[in-house]
């Protein structure tokens, strides 16, 4: 054999040797003097091995396997508020809810693990929030259960219907309805005012002066009254975080315009009202501009604006008393206060 071949071979061998010793030294052995010990912590460090594997493994892991559950709620009427129940995971997923929904009135709460709310749904449903409150009846329902929506009652006009479906076509979401119309045999707005006013003028006392065209002249008690029941059947609203009049309140001028115009000396003062909520001087301007975009749309409907006054009283006149966090929504509210003639 050369002396190549013989170093080669000698190499090789060395290699092999070192191998084999590392794979097959006990290290536990070496280090730890009472075996006993050695052991046990032999089997500490491959529980301890397998523990910390498992952690890498997980921490790598891509699949999810909690499912959430949705979320599931109710809005209810109830006298002229909303009431929410629902189904919840936390306190704060509630209070997230009932602010996007400006809900000021709790009701039952339940609260579990790995419910997930929907926000871009809730958003689309806050559209419904005002129609719900001035267009239905005390007791109808909006409801949100397991991702699918109902809305549910009575409308207070058959006028309503149509606005409403319009509302809803715009909204992109899927509706269960079960609603019903409230007197049905109302005339619809598109009735001449002159027809429309004689309904009205049926429930008076039958003790009024008649004119030459057969309508009833009404005094200022009564044209109060009947401004006064105008805007307990549908309030005047405005856009959320604004001062501008929602489309759904022009109904109700339109109304108050053509009382004004059959009673052209009438002088009209327009109060708005805030909660008491927030700081009295900012409560104040809002209610101020408030009822001056009222005036306008007044104004704007024909009604000279001399016989108009705007006054925003702020949260000066209460009719109830505000909860503790200053939400009482029947104290946000516009009033038309004969002031003369």
């Amino acid at each position: 054999m050369s002396l190549v071949k013989k170093v080669v071979f000698l190499v090789v061998l060395l290699l092999g040797f070192i191998v084999y010793s590392v794979y097959t030294f006990d290290y536990d052995t070496a280090l730890n003097t009472n075996s006993a010990v050695s052991n046990s912590e032999k089997i500490q460090n491959k529980v301890s091995q397998i523990g910390f594997v498992d952690k890498i493994i997980n921490m790598f892991d891509s699949s999810d396997d909690t499912q959430t559950k949705p979320f599931s709620f109710v809005l209810t009427k109830k006298d002229g508020m909303l009431v929410m129940d629902g189904i919840f995971s936390s306190e704060d997923d509630t209070k997230k809810i009932s602010d996007i929904l400006n809900i000021n009135r709790d009701g039952e709460y339940t609260y579990e693990e790995d419910i997930s709310i929907d926000e871009d749904l809730i958003s689309k449903i806050a559209n419904l929030i005002t129609p719900l409150k001035d267009f239905f009846e005390d007791g109808a329902k909006l409801s949100i259960i397991n991702n699918e929506v109902f809305l549910s009652g009575e409308l207070k006009d058959p006028n309503y219907s149509s606005l409403l479906e319009t509302m809803i076509s715009r909204l992109d979401i899927n509706i269960i309805e079960d609603i019903k119309i409230s007197n049905p045999i109302l005339v619809s707005e598109s009735t001449s005012l002159e027809n429309n006013e004689s309904i009205l003028n049926t429930e008076l006392p039958n003790d009024k002066t008649v004119n030459a065209n057969n309508k009833k002249s009404l005094n200022i008690q009564e044209i109060q009254a009947n401004i006064n029941k105008l805007l307990a059947d549908k309030k005047i609203t405005f856009e959320r975080r604004s001062t501008s009049v929602t489309e759904d309140s022009y109904s109700t001028l339109t109304k108050i315009s053509q009382i004004m115009k059959e009673n052209k000396s009438l002088k009209i003062e327009i109060a708005g009202h805030t909660d008491s909520r927030g700081e009295k001087a900012l409560n104040k301007q809002i209610s101020q501009e408030r009822a001056n975009s009222v005036k306008n749309v007044l104004v704007s409907l024909g009604i000279p604006s001399d016989s108009l006054t705007a006054v925003g009283y702020g949260e000066e006149l209460p009719l109830v008393k505000d909860d503790e966090n200053g939400l009482s929504e029947i104290n946000r509210r516009v009033e038309f206060n004969i002031i003369g003639e």
